[in-house]
């Protein structure tokens, strides 16, 4: 029997997501798993559990490591109460909710569809992107009347567009092509072509109207993404084995003086963050990819936990051929490349991830060794920034600073400036000064055109560590960020702070 509590936690969930804690009352079901799910599961326990003892702060690190996999053992627990993907029909009528209030508030808030990207009063646009893939998987792959299927689909569509978000319309794509793929039969062509016609004809009506949310999908600027990989890849050096335990790589990314917000919605406000939270230092301050949030937070051997766990849900969907379980895993997954959605707490996605890994986890017959070819082939897909970093090469640009004024010696840590010149081709740059300790933090960025030889002159100013030493690093990079974390220049010093 599944407990009754669960239906209406789903029909809630997405509108209300701080209910998500209520998963722990599920637990107990994790016995109605199979053998080698079981095992898989006390491996990622345990591959989460040792290197928190040897991070930098081990308690802390433990205590937090063991609050995620509770929480995601506990969502896996709803999934095998459930039983099948089927019972997860409630989650409409909170998405429902959200596609409502998203539009309701743009409107009352006078927000211009043509010119802004759809708002929501505690949601990101990435977060109702997702919403809009979830209804779109839901009305394509779940049973039902086609009176509430066929207008949540499109409510779902046109949420997912008005977003804006190229990481959800990434991750509705590939989860359709998934469950259509696994689904087969006569209705795979008529499903596809359908799928095409309506997503082109959104995209193509969004164009000729000018809807900027509509057009900005098809840019390829990773906003902001690569500084981040960047200073991730330096905390993952800094602490190459044990990582620095979870939930706390928001503290290394963190610039000096950064105030701890939950989210920044569509309409630039950012609420503080509890005093609880923000003792944990900005905790989803995150990588924005798996691969690297996994590194930086428990090493590899988190890191082998975790992609274990997703082969073994790939598994179960494939062996299961269960076209909604696999259209949610797949894109999810996808998803990752330019963001964590399967961090738990989160505002609904993660948690309704691991809802769905646990009923197809409920049925994992075997484990073979596709579990391990699926495992590693995501961990190859997903780790895009880390193979970018690391293997493509530095790209070549005439470049060559021309001038630098830049203390090295200082009394104070707050407004250091600093006064820079490039002489490098016409183009669209940006500049990022960056402060070094074991790790890198960004500091400011400056973009900037140059229509002749020589750069306009920059005027960097931002607030430093009050440490000792540190090692300040100017990068000059490309106008657009892109997987290409490689910068075009590096020039570094030193900064002493006097007594």
């Amino acid at each position: 029997m599944t407990p009754r509590w669960i239906a209406p936690w789903l029909a809630l969930l997405a509108p209300l997501y701080v209910i998500s804690p209520l998963a722990l009352l599920a637990l107990p079901q994790l016995r109605k798993l199979p053998l080698p799910a079981r095992y898989i599961l006390a491996f990622y326990a345990f591959s989460q559990q040792l290197p928190a003892l040897f991070s930098p702060e081990p308690l802390l690190a433990s205590g937090l490591a063991l609050a995620r996999t509770l929480l995601m053992f506990g969502l896996l627990g709803v999934g095998a109460a459930l039983g099948a993907t089927e019972r997860l029909k409630p989650v409409a009528i909170g998405l429902g909710v959200v596609f409502a209030t998203a539009v309701v508030y743009s409107v009352v808030g006078g927000a211009d569809v043509f010119t802004s990207r759809l708002g929501h009063p505690y949601m990101t646009s990435i977060t109702l992107g997702l919403g809009g893939a979830f209804g779109v998987w839901t009305a394509l792959f779940t049973r039902g009347r086609l009176l509430w299927r066929v207008p949540l689909g499109l409510c779902g569509l046109a949420v997912l567009l008005l977003s804006g978000s190229r990481g959800p319309l990434a991750a509705a794509l590939v989860g359709c092509l998934a469950g259509f793929v696994i689904q087969r039969g006569r209705r795979l062509g008529a499903a596809l072509l359908l799928g095409a016609a309506l997503l082109a004809g959104g995209l193509y009506i969004g164009e000729r109207l000018g809807v900027g949310s509509i057009a900005r999908l098809g840019s390829s600027d990773t906003t902001g993404r690569d500084l981040v990989w960047y200073n991730t890849l330096s905390v993952i050096q800094s602490q190459p084995w044990s990582g620095v335990g979870s939930y706390r790589l928001g503290r290394y990314l963190s610039p000096p003086g950064d105030s701890c917000t939950l989210f920044s919605s569509t309409d630039g406000t950012a609420p503080a963050c509890p005093a609880w939270v923000k003792n944990l230092g900005n905790p989803w301050l995150i990588a924005h990819n798996a691969t690297l949030q996994q590194l930086a937070e428990t090493g590899p051997l988190g890191l082998l936990g975790l992609f274990l766990l997703l082969g073994a849900v790939l598994t179960a969907c494939i062996q299961n051929r269960s076209t909604f379980g696999i259209a949610v895993v797949s894109g999810l997954m996808i998803a990752t490349i330019n963001d964590s959605t399967l961090l738990v707490p989160s505002p609904f996605f993660a948690e309704l991830f691991w809802v769905v890994a646990g009923t197809q986890l409920l049925q994992l017959r075997q484990m073979t060794l596709s579990t391990g070819l699926l495992a590693g082939g995501a961990a190859l897909v997903l780790s895009a920034p880390v193979l970018a970093g690391s293997f493509l090469p530095e790209r070549q640009v005439p470049a060559h600073l021309s001038f630098l004024s830049a203390p090295t010696r200082v009394t104070t840590t707050q407004a250091y400036q600093v006064i820079a010149q490039f002489d490098l081709p016409p183009g669209d740059y940006r500049a990022s000064l960056d402060s070094c300790l074991d790790y890198c933090v960004t500091l400011a960025t400056q973009q900037f055109t140059t229509t002749t030889e020589s750069s306009p002159m920059l005027f960097i100013k931002s607030d430093i560590f009050n440490t000792r030493n540190q090692r300040m690093e100017l990068r000059l990079l490309t106008g657009k960020s892109s997987s290409n974390i490689q910068p075009l220049g590096l020039n570094s010093w030193t900064v002493v702070k006097e007594k």
